[in-house]
């Protein structure tokens, strides 16, 4: 009898719908600007002076309706916004909002888009009669947070610290997804192939930066539901397995997911302020992911790490592809941004193409919207066709280094020119390693979310897997194969829910969190080799791959890297 796939979950019972601590509606008055009409909320929760303006970015009263995620102190909050032509109002038009406020002891959303429905349903009601609040008053006593459903959400669970749930497993990770039903409707997951296929091979280097726990922010147009997803969906794609724990030296260790801060706008400037020191420690404060359409924020670069421009949403309409631009900070970003960001790099692009072309045998989850490539088309073959889009924009992909097109050269003259794209059998290796991310013996159900999910885990769990080896190696000693624990099987792990958790986790005491690599006394530097990288899935003819590892070796293990670039050898004498 074949084991269970950890990946497809029991969706016999939905969770229920998460408890609101608070149901506001805020409206729009020409001389006060956005105020809180009305609003019903517990005693611990503080919503005047700060939903106003945390529910309606700037630039929101440029589009008819959108869906707002934002943080509010241990909330997670949701709004949704209804613009109505009107001739007899002010700049002829009504503008409200309807929003709610939930725990975050349900995930990173809290699982707030199971309201997104009736709210918009409230929303448009209220902008209609503003006067009658029956509505909003019924849907406050069937839903609001009362001290029995606190409790009754386990809030009180002794495997809870201050209300959150303790981290879980990577596989546990992607369940925050069914694994072959149909998604509930705003589920964040929704755009997650969208948005993998807005960055095209650019996905991978901001994947990378999260694992890095940078502070990303990333500068939209409206509407920002899409970039709230966005935010969402990378903190889940490079969360942090705590079944990787027993390859990471006990100490101080980085937040084992990037905090989404969802939107964010100039009155939040001294927050993010608070939190300029990159990452060193395991303060989950000091890593980020958030959305603005405050442009203003973008002229501070002393505010992040790493800055998404987003294309503009008329852009979706031009015959020419536009990906976001990824850019370091740097000073000079106070004045003007350059005109080409961070690349992705060959072996990117070659990832991209194999992971698109593989998704094609898993379906999409009903509610998704396939309808959205560059070119019109949703053909996953067409992606490296010379008529695709992603072809046409070279302009996202490193150059080849001039000892790769030495080496490609080299190997098209050996052969003959039977191989056309130069590096021949390693490229087959290449592709059948990209395949086997997304292999799942058993699961012909699984949907493309759920896969997408799985592939950017299990690249993760490469990575560990992989430095950990070198690490051993550098110690003299032996990683083996008992050494690591995956709790896939953890019946305890098996909640949707629990990993998305804010929270930073406490650390596990036990055989699974052994320190098994030690501190004792000085360590000496760690040797990537060329094997490594390619076990890793990286380019080690790329210098920005490289500068990756190191960082990384850095941050996880606080060990110096020594990476090997790529290396042509003859008769074991190194030409290149």
């Amino acid at each position: 009898m074949a084991a269970p796939n950890p990946l497809r979950i029991d969706t016999s019972s939905e969770p229920p719908i998460p408890h609101i601590a608070a149901l506001f509606v805020v409206k729009f008055d020409h001389r006060k600007g956005y105020t809180l009409g009305w609003h019903r909320a517990t005693e611990d929760v503080t919503l005047e002076g700060v939903v106003e303006y945390k529910s309606l970015p700037s630039g929101l009263h440029s589009v008819e309706e959108d869906l707002v995620y934002f943080i509010h102190d241990e909330y997670a909050g949701l709004s949704t916004f209804i613009n109505k032509p009107d001739e007899q109002s002010d700049r002829a038009a009504r503008m409200l909002a309807v929003g709610v406020i939930v725990p975050l002891e349900h995930g990173r959303m809290g699982r707030s888009w199971r309201h997104a429905v009736v709210l918009k349903e409230l929303a448009r009601s209220q902008i209609e009669d503003g006067d009658n609040t029956t509505a909003l008053e019924e849907y406050w006593d069937k839903h609001k947070l009362t001290p029995e459903s606190r409790t009754g959400s386990g809030a009180q669970d002794p495997q809870q610290t201050n209300g959150y749930r303790k981290s879980r497993s990577m596989s546990a990770a992607t369940t925050f997804i069914s694994g072959h039903h149909a998604l509930i409707p705003h589920h964040p997951a929704s755009t997650l192939e969208e948005s993998v296929k807005t960055f095209g091979p650019l996905i991978f280097p901001l994947y990378r930066a999260a694992l890095l726990r940078k502070r990303i922010l990333i500068v939209t147009d409206t509407p920002v539901e899409f970039s709230c997803n966005l935010v969402y969906n990378m903190s889940i794609l490079s969360s942090v397995s705590t079944s990787l724990l027993s390859l990471i030296p006990e100490g101080d260790v980085p937040p084992y997911w990037l905090r989404p801060l969802f939107t964010v706008g100039v009155l939040d400037i001294p927050q993010l302020e608070r939190n300029k020191t990159p990452t060193t420690t395991s303060s989950s404060d000091d890593s980020w992911i958030a959305c603005t359409t405050d442009d203003v924020l973008s002229t501070k670069p002393d505010l992040y790490d790493i800055l998404v421009l987003m294309p503009r949403s008329d852009s979706k309409t031009e015959s020419n592809r536009v990906f976001p631009k990824i850019v370091p900070s740097k000073p000079e970003l106070t004045k003007a941004f350059p005109k080409t960001g961070i690349k992705s790099t060959q072996r990117d692009y070659d990832r991209f193409v194999h992971l698109f072309q593989a998704l094609q045998r898993f379906a999409p989850s009903p509610v998704t919207n396939n309808d959205f490539s560059a070119d019109g088309t949703n053909d996953a073959s067409s992606i490296a066709s010379g008529s695709s889009g992603f072809s046409e924009n070279k302009v996202v992909v490193e150059p080849s280094s001039w000892s790769r097109a030495a080496y490609t050269s080299l190997v098209w003259w050996a052969s003959a020119g039977d191989r056309r794209a130069g590096l021949g059998d390693s490229e087959e290796d290449d592709k059948e390693r990209d395949l086997a991310l997304l292999h799942y013996e058993g699961d012909d159900e699984q949907t493309r979310e759920v896969a997408l999910v799985a592939y950017f885990h299990s690249m993760t769990k490469a990575l560990f897997q992989t430095i950990a080896e070198a690490v051993a190696r550098a110690d003299g000693k032996s990683l083996q194969e008992d050494a690591y624990h995956d709790d896939d099987d953890d019946e305890n792990d098996a909640s949707p829910a629990d990993p998305n958790s804010t929270r930073q986790p406490p650390v596990v005491e036990g055989d699974e969190t052994e320190n098994l690599l030690g501190r004792d006394g000085e360590k000496g530097d760690v040797e990537i080799s060329q094997d490594d990288m390619t076990a890793m899935g990286l380019d080690s003819w790329s210098a920005s791959d490289k500068q990756f590892v190191e960082n990384f070796v850095h941050l996880w293990w606080g060990r110096k890297a020594v990476v090997h670039a790529g290396v042509i050898e003859c008769c074991g004498i190194r030409i290149i």
